[in-house]
């Protein structure tokens, strides 16, 4: 007799339960373990390290205060303006420095260096200028997240194969079409490990932004926490920061094998 429910077919596997994730899931809990055994029988001071559960139990009252959403809602908001203009300027520029050759020959040494310039140490100036508003976050996220697209963007554009970029030509396409239909879709691969990149950039774009300068952010939490050595409340801001680059790294995986399957 039916039971009116839909049964999952017998004898074929979860199609969320691969060895893939079966792997990961082993390996947070591994670590999770590890984690909690160090805390409890290794480094048992609490000015050193924190427990697991120690950590919930200050997220848990942080979000019950309104303290850790408050800090999110900061950092989120300066992450996403900083990375975002990142992404397209970035995109943009890599762009036109792989067509424009002449031009490149001006820029790229600068990108170079600013890229290899520890942001820690234009920071001061650049709260110095703007204040210890959003403004001043926002910039130093956007440095930090920018030249990793730019650059990635310059070689996938270069890594183009001539084969296709002729045949585009003999069938009349324009500059416009060309960058649309042939220089963006091979890109592409190297357009997402550039904003990979840029996503562990900008978050600690982040962390550096507020230690110099702020009222309020994921950042801001982690540096007071660290200096009251509070261990529970900076791992809470930690976990936080190491999540969401986990998410968003996920998603961009996602994306390239959505729009660049070829590759796969």
């Amino acid at each position: 007799m039916a039971s009116g429910i839909d049964e999952a077919p017998r004898g074929r596997p979860s199609r969320w339960l691969t060895p893939d994730r079966l792997r990961g899931l082993a390996s947070v809990l591994i670590v999770a373990a590890a984690w909690q055994f160090l805390a409890v029988y290794v480094i048992k001071s609490d000015l050193v390290f924190a427990s697991l559960t120690s950590i919930f139990a200050r997220a848990v009252k942080l979000a019950q205060t309104g303290a850790l959403w408050e800090n999110i809602r900061v950092s989120g908001a300066e992450f996403l303006l900083g990375y975002i203009a990142a992404a397209a300027l970035g995109a943009a520029l890599g762009v036109t420095l792989a067509l424009d050759r002449a031009l490149a020959k001006y820029i790229e040494p600068w990108m170079g260096a600013l890229y290899a310039t520890p942001m820690i140490a234009l920071a001061p100036i650049f709260v110095v200028t703007m204040g210890i508003g959003i403004y001043s976050k926002v910039a130093i996220i956007f440095i930090e997240a920018f030249f990793p697209v730019a650059v990635n963007t310059t070689l996938g554009v270069r890594a183009t194969s001539a084969d296709l970029v002729e045949a585009a030509r003999a069938f009349g396409a324009g500059r416009g079409q060309m960058i649309r239909t042939v220089y963006l879709p091979n890109a592409t691969p190297f357009i997402i490990a550039g904003l990979r990149i840029a996503v562990a950039r900008a978050l600690a774009g982040v962390l550096i932004s507020e230690i110099f300068g702020s009222e309020a952010g994921v950042g801001n939490m982690i540096w007071f926490s660290s200096e009251s050595y509070d261990m529970p409340t900076l791992f809470t801001g930690v976990f936080i920061l190491a999540g969401t680059s986990i998410v968003l790294m996920s998603l961009l995986a996602r994306v390239e094998a959505r729009v660049a399957h070829w590759r796969a």
